[in-house]
């Protein structure tokens, strides 16, 4: 296994690090963070730590923003989109890609595979998506986890997919926006659950 950084330049005067693990594998997984939610966060750490056990190589996103320790304004989703873009593009051609993404980084997650006709080889986990996502989770395939105390994704929103048999959508009860429940005991019990619908997600991904 080699463990490296990709650096480019951003809009916001910093540079980015994104890591970058190699297993000689086929399989890219790529980690797209949440606005404040970065990869290193439990959610995602948890996630690209099965992507390495899966046998996958992993490109861990770092946004330009977060470098310089910024505000994001709404306007400026489009150049994280398209920084992220260069990122994937910077890599080798792989066979399958698998994107990893919290929050916001559903936007960008869907749009990447969009913009760069890439949802043939892609495959989603949508971890507690946004509204502003659903156009883009319904061209996916793959899974959503979201809370059911969660404002920014409703069961509204969850109905609205239940059309789409691409994809497979869980809901975590009275978790709120970062999967989290009452208590810490609580909380780390439904981390177990995400985790085991995390399995589900890397073993239909990779052996469908």
């Amino acid at each position: 296994m080699s463990v490296s950084s990709i650096v480019m330049s951003s809009h916001w005067g910093r540079e980015v690090r994104h890591k970058y693990i190699t297993q000689e594998s086929k399989v890219l997984a790529v980690v797209f963070p949440g606005r404040n939610y970065s990869a290193e966060r439990s959610l995602l750490d948890y996630a690209s730590k099965l992507a390495r056990e899966y046998g996958c190589d992993i490109l861990l996103l770092e946004y330009g923003y977060q470098s310089a320790r910024a505000e994001l304004k709404r306007e400026e989703i489009d150049i994280v989109t398209e920084e992220c873009k260069a990122a994937v593009a910077s890599l080798p051609d792989y066979e399958q890609l698998l994107f990893i993404s919290k929050s916001m980084g559903s936007v960008i997650a869907g749009r990447v595979a969009a913009e760069m006709n890439l949802q043939q080889k892609t495959s989603h986990l949508y971890i507690t998506p946004v509204a502003d996502s659903m156009p883009l989770l319904r061209q996916s395939r793959g899974s959503i986890i979201y809370g059911g105390s969660d404002p920014t994704f409703t069961e509204e929103h969850a109905a609205g997919l239940s059309g789409q048999k691409n994809l497979r959508v869980y809901r975590i009860d009275d978790a709120n926006h970062a999967l989290e429940v009452g208590s810490v005991n609580e909380s780390l019990a439904v981390l177990l659950v995400i985790i085991n619908f995390y399995h589900e997600f890397f073993r239909d991904a990779l052996t469908g």
